[in-house]
């Protein structure tokens, strides 16, 4: 097949996914530049004068968190990928099991790169639509950033690159000496299968695996694992769990299975936050301020570290929901409706459904009182001063001291006066515990100083992704595209 014939290909079959039922999940977002602070001076200082908060999240808590934040974004893509990761791992651990072949891929990143791999899709310059108001697909553009997104912000580096195999003859990967041929030719050959099925819904029949889709899968990718999939025993149990929908299910124990150290989970955990840029990135930046803020009230708390960890955690976490929210109220520039104002206040729930069941509850709770009031009048349960924990009641004054002090689309940053006078004010009305906010009051300016010192910790690198895909983006060939990556 001619590459011109292979690109018009997999267009078509990642059209066919995307058709209606995905245009009401598309959004109309952008991607923010956010550069790290290159700063060796205020980062030493970090290390001798700060607490450094940790994440108290795995590498599965954080994989599952992202999968439900994504599926708010784009469900069609996700679905896809999730399916596909299914049948991946599926594929993998039978030939393992039944010592079928000799597999030289690593499980952990076979999970992390079947269920990420589109992760460029949500990206929405790649499913434009065209005058007669449908999607098409740029699947090389969209792979590309993919690769880029994974390679420079994910824990799997290299590895990434086998998604640039996407619809490429797979002893090509050979020929470039790319070690990493085998989990392209096991993704996308688990991509092609899953769509198939998709068209009888999940239910298997020899009539949906026409000789020209066998033919052309084995010249595509490595024919060993089409061979395995069409085993009986191994057909049989992928198709069911498709079919019943339990793969996501146990896709989540998949993920729970990834063992990474913590410098690989807290990458991870970045790509989580950022992937919330996809729909708003004040809200990226909120989440940061928000999660150094609870850090810093939780020591002058005299809390514990671990207990610190778990206020800085839960601020992550706490604004998760807001994917779910149209960009157009999100980034407002003006003062919400009523009626707008009732559907961002559904953040708090949606984010709530999202992480609870994951996290677990003491995590949950802190996450999801952030607009809890001390004499009862937050929300969403309208929770008083005796139901409220210290962890809890600090997340709450961190997040308006975040929503006052930085600048948003619809106001700019307040002074230290203002901001001061407005949370007195709602200590008076009993809103916030007044203690914490005396010790705010007082140590106001080292809050401030110590949070832009810890900024960078949550800062990624969004500007190099960008540079890259622009300088590559306009290669076609897969042999001059990978002399441009490895040689620029």
């Amino acid at each position: 097949m001619k590459q011109s014939e292979e690109k018009i290909e997999i267009e078509e079959l990642l059209n066919e996914i995307i058709g209606d039922e995905s245009l009401e999940a598309q959004r109309d977002t952008s991607i923010g530049i956010l550069e790290p602070i290159d700063d060796e001076s205020s980062d030493e200082l970090m290390k001798q004068l700060l607490y450094i908060p940790k994440s108290t999240l795995t590498a599965g808590q954080v994989l599952n968190l992202l999968r439900r934040m994504l599926r708010e974004i784009n469900p069609v893509y996700i679905d896809l990928a999730e399916r596909t990761a299914f049948c991946a791992v599926k594929i993998y651990d039978y030939a393992r099991v039944k010592n079928k072949m000799n597999l030289n891929i690593d499980r952990n990143a076979l999970i992390l790169l079947s269920v990420l791999f589109t992760i460029g899709s949500y990206k929405p310059e790649f499913n434009m639509k065209d005058d007669n108001d449908e999607v098409h697909s740029c699947p090389r553009k969209m792979f590309l950033y993919s690769y880029l997104y994974l390679k420079h912000l994910s824990p799997l580096k290299d590895i990434a690159e086998a998604i640039l195999f996407y619809n490429c003859d797979w002893k090509k990967a050979k020929e470039l000496q790319s070690p990493y041929g085998e989990y392209a030719s096991l993704i996308f050959t688990c991509m092609r299968i899953c769509i198939q099925l998709r068209k009888n819904h999940y239910v298997y029949t020899k009539r949906l695996f026409t000789q020209d889709f066998i033919d052309n899968c084995r010249k595509l990718y490595d024919p060993v694992f089409l061979d395995l999939f069409f085993e009986p025993e191994l057909t049989q149990a992928i198709t069911k769990e498709l079919k019943n929908n339990n793969s996501f299910y146990l896709l989540d124990e998949y993920c729970n299975s990834v063992q990474l150290d913590y410098e690989e989970t807290f990458s991870l955990l970045k790509i989580m936050l950022y992937s919330v840029d996809f729909v708003s990135t004040s809200t990226v930046t909120h989440i940061i301020s928000t999660a150094f803020y609870a850090t810093e009230i939780a020591k002058l708390e005299k809390l514990t570290d671990s207990e610190t960890d778990e206020v800085f955690t839960a601020a992550i976490l706490h604004d998760m929901g807001k994917m779910s929210i149209d960009i157009e109220i999100l980034e407002s520039a003006g003062c919400l409706t009523d009626e707008q104002m009732q559907k961002m206040r559904e953040h708090v729930k949606k984010g709530d459904e999202m992480y609870r069941g994951i996290v677990g509850n003491k995590l949950s709770d802190i996450a999801s009182r952030h607009h809890e009031n001390l004499d009862g009048s937050g929300y969403p349960n309208g929770l008083k001063c005796e139901e409220l924990t210290t962890q809890q009641r600090i997340l709450s004054i961190a997040d308006v001291f975040s929503a006052l002090t930085d600048a948003r689309t619809y106001k700019p940053s307040y002074s230290k006066e203002k901001t001061i006078n407005i949370m007195e004010d709602m200590v008076s009305k009993c809103k916030f515990d007044p203690g914490i906010l005396n010790h705010v009051k007082a140590q106001y300016d080292l809050i401030k100083a110590h949070t832009e010192i810890r900024r960078p910790m949550l800062t990624a690198n969004l500007g190099l992704v960008v540079l890259d895909y622009m300088r590559l983006e306009d290669i076609e060939d897969i042999s001059d595209l990978f002399e441009a990556i490895h040689n620029g």
